[in-house]
């Protein structure tokens, strides 16, 4: 297809995340949650180090330790809205327990988010379809690479040698923004954001080293748990919004889920709502979706496998189907 397709909801989006009044209503609440995360963070981790227990104890565990991090990257997204907690400071810092659990910078997390609000079903955030001036082959390589952990593995590298990265490079990071929607928030930057993202970055560096080389856990057992988790949240990363509408707004899913994993997304999985509302707190997300308006996790995480594909012709073939 010659040209640009016209994207739709642009003008729905700020280019600026507005300032709510009614921001942060669930304060106590994430701090309980933030707190429990951690200690089953601790408890599933151990349990993947005991050697001695039975193989599916071991693998239910890792499966759980995937369930409940995307939980903590919810807590790290509602940092990201300034939602964890009214109180400025409270609100960072839930976010940098948060991120370092995930294993990446607050900032570097919080600058992207709001972009992606943006640029959602632009090129840049068209992952599935191959356009015109898209090489074929390289495509579907970044995209596989992406999928299979790469996204995860980037947030993962990238803050930690920020500390030796001056600033003038993210302008030649953003070079590449027009197919790359995580090259095209190098734009947004400001100079105070890349410093607390290297400061960050290296306080990220000095945490894991003690963890790895001095905490209670065998090094195979972080490479599993953190190896299963880059796979399953980088895979995540797209489910909802691959093959939906070009629009800013409406091109992303309310997904259904079993409770067991809702309760540990922490409602995550209803991302049009999120899209829609964006400073709608996880707390509300399930109860304010209309629950007709959805599909199974499961049918659309099968999709995310599929290769990437020429961008269609007839664009109607993109509209959302509920069942």
């Amino acid at each position: 297809m010659k040209g640009t397709y016209k994207v739709e909801g642009i003008d729905e989006v700020s280019p600026v995340e507005p300032q709510y009044d009614s921001l942060g209503r669930y304060s106590s609440m994430n701090l309980i949650v933030i707190s429990l995360q951690i200690v089953a963070w601790f408890f599933l981790l151990n349990t993947i180090d005991q050697h001695s227990l039975p193989l599916a104890v071991r693998v239910i565990a890792v499966f759980l330790f995937c369930m409940l991090m995307q939980g903590v990257f919810t807590m790290v997204h509602e940092f990201c809205h300034r939602n964890a907690h009214h109180n400025k400071q409270l609100n960072y810092l839930i976010g940098c327990l948060s991120s370092t659990l995930f294993g990446t910078s607050a900032t570097f997390l919080r600058v992207q988010h709001w972009g992606h609000h943006r640029r959602n079903r632009t090129e840049a955030e068209r992952a599935e379809f191959i356009h015109d001036d898209e090489s074929k082959w390289g495509k579907i390589g970044r995209y596989y690479f992406a999928i299979l952990g790469g996204i995860w593995f980037m947030c993962f590298l990238f803050p930690m040698i920020t500390p030796f990265i001056p600033y003038s490079f993210a302008e030649k990071i953003a070079r590449d923004k027009r197919f790359n929607t995580y090259s095209a928030a190098f734009e947004e930057f400001t100079r105070a954001d890349w410093l607390r993202m290297r400061v960050e970055g290296g306080c990220l560096f000095v945490v894991w080293a003690l963890v790895v080389f001095f905490g209670p856990w065998h090094g195979s057992t972080f490479l599993l748990a953190y190896g299963a988790f880059a796979f399953s949240w980088s895979t995540l990363q797209w489910v909802y919004h691959l093959h939906t509408p070009i629009h800013v707004v409406e091109g992303a899913y309310n997904l259904r889920a079993p409770w067991l994993i809702r309760a540990l997304f922490l409602n995550f999985n209803y991302n049009l709502t999120h899209h829609r509302h964006p400073a709608m707190p996880w707390q509300e997300l399930y109860r304010k979706s209309n629950q007709e308006e959805t599909q199974p996790l499961w049918y659309r995480y099968l999709l995310v496998f599929r290769p990437p594909v020429v961008f269609p012709q007839d664009v109607s073939k993109l509209e959302k189907r509920y069942f």
